[in-house]
């Protein structure tokens, strides 16, 4: 049996917590860059404090047991381990029933602490980020040190306790080969986005449902953009990892108009000859609607459940522009060039989650009709056929061609 499951975690951390309160023995702040002095002074201070406290640890575990006690204090606690597992995509607590999903499998952990713990431990987590959680605001978004996304909900709004989910982002950048390999797409769709992705002359889009690799299609694909390609990223929490060896990276809160103000005062003046918004879930449609107005090739990810319905999402995210809807839907259809979509779906069979490439569509520009409505003039140059369970061959966009 190791030392970490030989011990009472929870009693050892309450209890040295408290011992750290009564001595007022500073606790790091939760940082994306280790203070590595500060970390070692804290370990110190839990190894002090379970020698003083008469904790009955054998001598050999006293170091892997201080350690862990120490990472449970500022880290997050009995989830802590489940952050540092390799493949761990999500880890889900309702109730103190604690979840994680790997490879696209939901496993259950089981009861690791009471709900009032994941309560306290929200709290604490918001308190290191700066922010208030309480009943008048009782959710809270925010990235943790190592990038992955922490979202949570507290009572009166989460009726059944606390609940949380962590998104964990792959620290490895996947390849067009490897989503081959986990058959998310063909090589002959690898090709073509490695050619769109060449050429840096075709804003696209990549929509589908949380969790079904938007972002990690969007990492892969530019993999292929020109080393000498000018690349300016935004986004509100850090998940896209642009495979160039330099690019302008900027990380940003939500809300009031934040992105706005990154995209007009810092990007244009750094003439970016390609424009990265991480993902659109509100006013980044308007900024990114507007790098497509100003000739900038633009890629983004949204939520969809289609590749035309992300353009719809578009359309219903910059409502707050001001500008008309047909105009908007000139701008969005002359500027973008390319919509892709992953599905993600449950396979009863295997018990897993698939994600993989539905469909490609080729974004040609508006029409307008008889009664002037503006409509967009597209075609879908790839999909998934269910019937066959594979994908049709490629049919090359046809306006693409005169260019």
């Amino acid at each position: 049996m190791s030392a970490i499951a030989r011990y009472d975690y929870n009693e050892l951390v309450k209890r040295v917590q408290d011992y750290c309160v009564q001595r007022e023995i500073p606790v790091p702040r939760w940082r994306r860059e280790v203070n590595r002095e500060e970390e070692l002074a804290f370990h110190a201070n839990v190894l002090r404090a379970m020698k003083d406290l008469g904790f009955q640890i054998a001598e050999e575990d006293r170091q892997a047991v201080a350690r862990e006690v120490a990472n449970r204090i500022t880290g997050l606690g009995v989830l802590q381990p489940y952050l540092e597992q390799e493949g761990v995509e999500e880890i889900i607590v309702r109730r103190g029933f604690v979840q994680i999903e790997r490879s696209g499998q939901i496993h259950d952990v089981g009861d690791l602490a009471p709900d009032i713990y994941f309560y306290r431990m929200t709290r604490r987590i918001a308190d290191l980020e700066g922010k208030e959680l309480s009943a008048e605001d009782p959710q809270i978004k925010l990235g943790l040190p190592d990038g992955s996304r922490f979202t949570a909900a507290i009572p009166p709004l989460s009726r059944q306790g606390t609940a949380i989910n962590i998104r964990r982002f792959s620290r490895k950048k996947l390849t067009f080969e490897d989503l081959i390999n986990f058959g998310a797409l063909d090589a002959e769709a690898s090709d073509f986005l490695k050619d769109v992705s060449r050429a840096m002359d075709k804003s696209a889009i990549f929509s589908g449902r949380p969790g079904a690799g938007k972002t990690t299609l969007l990492n892969a694909f530019t993999q292929y953009l020109p080393s000498h390609c000018q690349l300016s990223l935004v986004e509100t929490f850090q998940e896209v990892q642009p495979q160039l060896a330099h690019f302008n990276h900027l990380v940003v809160e939500e809300g009031h108009g934040a992105v706005g103000n990154v995209v007009n005062v810092v990007f244009l003046r750094m003439r970016p000859d390609v424009m990265i918004i991480g993902e659109t879930v509100s006013e980044e449609a308007i900024e990114f609607i507007m790098g497509l107005n100003l000739g900038i090739t633009a890629f983004t990810t949204t939520h969809a459940h289609s590749a035309l319905l992300a353009m719809t999402r578009l359309e219903t995210l910059s409502r707050g522009s001001g500008i008309p809807l047909d105009e908007r839907r000139e701008i969005i259809g002359s500027g973008l060039g390319l919509a892709v979509h992953i599905h993600k779906g449950y396979d009863p069979d295997t018990q897993t989650y698939r994600r993989f490439m539905r469909e490609m569509v080729a974004i040609h520009g508006v029409t307008r009709s008889k009664e002037s409505a503006v409509e967009y003039d597209y075609e879908v140059i790839k999909e998934w056929d269910p019937r066959r369970k594979t994908w049709t061959p490629l049919r090359e966009p046809r306006h693409w061609r005169e260019l």
